[in-house]
């Protein structure tokens, strides 16, 4: 009895012992790339030679091909290359090369570096690509190839490249665009840049169309004048790349109208205000009042203790700041305000 018992112990330690090695089936290897003769130097998005994809439009669909560049920095050459990845597009998974391993290249010849494309796609411009769970394992007996490659974990655990946990972004071409928030009624544009691909963060220069720029990524601007304005991004990568786009911007303002009371009592200090861009000009009756300038929110304040009671005509004329051929009044309106005295309290004695 005692000798049944220890050999199915011994037949139990076995399986533990051999569980391992059992549940070892490819492509769920274990990957301890160590050796790290070839590597993975560039993945790209090219043409099908290689070359960059023609300029499109953010959000425009162009077929191309995932490219990738292998340096081998051995003295032999490496066989049968097989790539295992997951393709993610903004994110999402869109395609898996694990299910039996995508080889890609017969031989990779001693010290040398070659490129090869890996997969052709339709790529929607300005998405984000990568590849996860990356892993380039090889052979190294003489002439083996794709055609009969030999998937085994025991031959590629250690000669491999990446890893389960690798992750690379894949180079896009460089595409600089940007959008535009202006409100109706209101000079001030909000600008946001939309520049993808290359490699990030980028350096931002707005020329806003008015002789004035921004650095911000996102930047506000408030314009003077209306008018039409041409807006340019131009937009650096970290590898040096520069690239601009530019669009026609429209600047209109609303009607001109006075904001206050038509009714004042005369000692009482009322303020108006009018909503417009440009030089701001207030006038009263036909003359201008206070020096004919406003306060930068385009309001003023009255005293009419100054002017009397009756009716008077508060009006505004609106100038651009050009001063090419001097300024040119663009807009103008008009308040009538009435202005009666304060009531006057009589107390009465009642008997």
């Amino acid at each position: 009895m005692t000798v049944i018992w220890a050999s199915i112990c011994r037949l139990i330690l076995l399986a533990l012992i051999m569980q391992p090695a059992l549940s070892e089936n490819w492509p769920d290897c274990k990957f301890q790339c160590q050796a790290n003769d070839v590597t993975v130097s560039r993945l790209w998005l090219g043409d099908d030679r290689g070359d960059d994809l023609f300029s499109a439009a953010p959000g425009e669909k162009q077929s191309c091909y995932l490219w990738a560049t292998f340096y081998n920095n051995a003295n032999t050459p490496r066989y049968a290359a097989i790539l295992l990845a997951d393709l993610y597009l903004n994110g999402t998974l869109s395609r898996s090369f694990y299910d039996d391993g995508l080889c890609v290249l017969d031989k990779i010849e001693a010290k040398s570096t070659v490129s090869h494309p890996l997969y052709g796609m339709i790529w929607t411009r300005g998405d984000e690509i990568r590849l996860k769970r990356l892993v380039l394992s090889w052979e190294t007996a003489k002439g083996t190839s794709c055609s009969q490659v030999n998937r085994k974990c025991s031959n590629r655990n250690t000669k491999c490249y990446g890893s389960k946990e690798a992750e690379f972004l894949v180079e896009t071409p460089f595409s600089v665009s940007f959008a535009q928030d202006l409100q109706d009624c209101s000079a001030m544009v909000s600008f946001f840049d939309r520049t993808t691909g290359g490699f990030g963060p980028y350096a931002c220069d707005w020329d806003f169309g008015d002789g004035f720029h921004s650095q911000e990524k996102n930047p506000t601007h408030t314009y003077k004048v209306p008018g039409n304005y041409t807006v340019r991004l131009l937009a650096r990568d970290q590898s040096g790349n520069e690239a601009s786009a530019s669009r026609q911007l429209v600047v209109n303002v609303c009607p001109c109208t006075i904001v206050g009371q038509d009714h004042a009592c005369l000692g009482k200090t009322e303020t108006y205000q009018v909503a417009m861009i440009g030089s701001i000009q207030w006038h009263l009756d036909g003359r201008e009042i206070d020096g004919g300038e406003s306060r930068e929110d385009g309001s003023i304040d009255i005293n009419w203790h100054d002017f009397g009671e009756g009716q008077h005509d508060l009006q505004v004329y609106v100038t651009d700041e050009k001063t090419e051929n001097g300024p040119k009044q663009w807009a103008a309106c008009n308040m009538t305000i009435t202005v009666t005295p304060e009531p006057v309290a009589t107390i009465r004695m009642v008997v």
